[in-house]
């Protein structure tokens, strides 16, 4: 941890921001799933870690097809 992020937290705390309860279950991960009418999935993407998200143009590139 650098001496600039100390600098950041304390910032943000003076700010009023602060870590909140825990909400759900902490294992859960996102996803996205793209189905088309017949039932065929035409995108999946499971995360793997905690702040992945699926690649938006691919995303966009499914639903309007």
């Amino acid at each position: 941890m650098s001496i600039g992020s100390v600098f950041k937290a304390a910032a943000a705390l003076k700010q009023g921001h602060r870590q909140g309860s825990i909400q759900g279950s902490t294992l859960q991960l996102g996803g996205a799933v793209v189905i088309d009418d017949s039932g065929a999935v035409r995108y999946y993407f499971s995360g793997s870690k905690a702040g992945d998200h699926p690649d938006v143009e691919q995303l966009l590139k499914a639903v309007e097809e």
